[in-house]
């Protein structure tokens, strides 16, 4: 039963021990439920041996009670011929052959209980092996969510402590320069055009004395 006490004690282990002390749980909890799996594969060879040893005990057993009929049969047939020689040695031939039953018997009797007991335990294995399985998902489940809750918190924490908007905050004050500077371009763009309005005004307005300077001498040469 080493076999057995081997799957047993290794589907008893505590598997939360086990991830806090792997560097990789998920891939550790799959080679133990692989490992598992095949010292359980192994057991349940050894309970095929012992089922296919009981069937031969069942033939051989069956054998021999045959074998014990047919020498009564042929113990009867020489009684019956008046040969008593032969009837005594089948007599002895069916006795042996019935002893040799009887112990079949015997050794089927011990052999189904190895059997039953072999069985019942390859169920409590299976049946370990189904719970270790659940929490080995489970536990790969709940560390892939402490994961992403961790890298939330992390991301959280980056954004609070102003991290992740250093680039935008650049970016922003680059930004403000541009259209700060874009802003006086404009102001200096309409001064000019102002000033250039201006001249025209002072044109036009020296035009106007210049036409009416010459009308007045137009006049007062009329009256000379």
């Amino acid at each position: 039963m080493g076999l057995f006490k081997r799957v047993r004690d290794l589907l008893e282990a505590n598997l939360s021990d086990l991830v806090s002390k792997a560097e990789d749980p998920e891939k550790m909890l799959n080679l133990y439920v692989d490992r598992a799996s095949e010292e359980l594969r192994n057991f349940a060879l050894q309970v095929n041996q012992a089922v296919a040893d009981q069937i031969a005990l069942e033939r051989k057993m069956a054998e021999a009670e045959k074998e014990a009929g047919d020498w009564e049969e042929k113990a009867k047939s020489a009684v019956a011929q008046g040969r008593d020689d032969l009837a005594r040695t089948a007599l002895e031939r069916q006795k042996a052959a019935r002893e040799a039953a009887a112990d079949y018997q015997s050794q089927l009797t011990d052999q189904k209980t190895v059997v039953e007991e072999l069985r019942a335990n390859q169920r409590l294995l299976e049946n370990k092996l189904e719970q270790a399985k659940s929490q080995r998902d489970q536990l790969v489940m709940r560390e892939r969510r402490a994961k992403a809750l961790k890298g939330a918190a992390d991301a959280v924490g980056d954004l609070a402590q102003g991290r992740a908007w250093a680039g935008i905050d650049r970016m922003k004050d680059k930004v403000d320069r541009m259209e700060a500077e874009a802003g006086a371009a404009k102001v200096q763009l309409e001064s000019t055009v102002e000033a250039q309005f201006d001249a025209l005004k002072r044109t036009a307005s020296d035009q106007e004395i210049e036409t009416e300077l010459a009308r007045l001498k137009e006049e007062m040469g009329r009256k000379e």
